[in-house]
């Protein structure tokens, strides 16, 4: 799920960007919106949905301040089909200067009365150099009324010439703390919630994982392979086959991630310390899992899974990779050697 998000939102609904929705709101009952900003922070934080939802207070019909959601521009906006509002993303691995061009010529032409246009430039850090001079040339002398929004997690990417044009909003991260209180305000099982709230990237990908089928279940799974990995016991070799590669390639990723989670518990519980832990519903299973490592076999193990995620983003057998893991974590030389070569 993008950052757009499925359902439609105000300004007052956008999560965890308070600071940046106040200006911009101060901006509108009072008519100072600059004619360029910049959207800057990590993926995930809202960027792309608060400039939706400026474009929709910029054009609402029935709004001072925010947008209506119900008149027909904001509608429009929101379904993607209005003519004032673009939104280019790139093309390729780069924004190309035909693709500003285009918005150039769409916005050659006068807006209707009280209509403000608006580009939102995604990844605006991927503009070529030919592409950024076009903007740059189009944002100083704008042909009609009109607000461009550059959207960027890479902010020092952009042309110092373009960066200041525009005035920079910056995004902070959302803690796994807020996200994991937001999915619970929305209905989500909140033991499930704090894990993928540690997992995601924002509130949106926290959303979606939590709408994945069997993201529960893989939790558990997880769990269970840990306790067999603490024990020795060959079982955890054979579970790599039976029930984690099963998953799916595209899924070990969150695997790992998990498993670096749950050791990281209980590595917490091992040294007493207070902090809440990811995994709260699991407190039996911490107990007793956690009574079978040393603090040195739960570092070197987290050590082991990083590797191992770090081996899995190249041309590898999956599951020499993970056998290799478990074999480290089970206590074998750092070194270990599965029966298969990971190349």
């Amino acid at each position: 799920m993008d950052e757009t998000g499925g359902s439609f939102l105000s300004l007052n609904e956008v999560f965890g960007q308070q600071q940046v929705v106040q200006l911009l709101k101060r901006g509108l009952r009072t008519g100072r919106i600059a004619h360029a900003y910049c959207f800057a922070g990590p993926r995930g934080v809202g960027k792309t949905r608060t400039a939706q939802q400026l474009a929709k207070a910029l054009n609402c019909l029935n709004g001072k301040e925010d947008a209506c959601d119900e008149c027909i521009h904001c509608q429009r906006i929101d379904h993607g089909n209005d003519p004032g509002v673009m939104k280019v993303s790139p093309d390729g691995q780069t924004i190309k200067i035909d693709q500003v061009r285009a918005i150039q010529r769409a916005f050659s032409y006068s807006p209707p009365e009280n209509a403000t246009r608006v580009i939102m430039i995604e990844h605006a850090d991927a503009m070529t150099v030919q592409a950024a001079n076009s903007l740059l040339k189009f944002l100083e002398e704008p042909t009609s009324r009109m607000v461009a929004i550059l959207i960027t997690e890479n902010l020092h990417a952009l042309l110092p010439t373009i960066r200041s044009r525009c005035q920079l909003l910056r995004f902070p991260a959302l803690s796994p703390e807020r996200i994991a209180q937001y999915l619970k305000e929305e209905g989500y099982d909140p033991e499930t919630s704090r894990i993928a709230a540690h997992l995601a990237a924002g509130l949106d990908d926290a959303r979606g994982r939590m709408e994945e089928d069997e993201f529960a279940l893989l939790c558990e799974r997880v769990i269970k392979w840990s306790g067999e990995i603490a024990s020795g016991s060959s079982e955890a070799l054979v579970s790599v086959q039976t029930q984690i590669l099963e998953t799916g390639r595209e899924r070990l990723e969150t695997v790992l991630d998990l498993l670096l989670l749950w050791l990281r518990d209980l590595l917490n519980d091992r040294l007493g310390r207070e902090e809440q832990p990811v995994f709260a519903r699991w407190s039996e299973s911490r107990r007793r899992q956690s009574s079978r490592w040393t603090i040195d076999r739960l570092t070197d193990g987290m050590h082991a899974i990083i590797d191992a995620r770090r081996q899995l983003a190249g041309p590898v057998q999956a599951q020499a990779v993970l056998e290799r893991m478990v074999l480290v974590m089970q206590g074998g030389a750092v070194n270990a050697v599965s029966r298969r070569s990971p190349f």
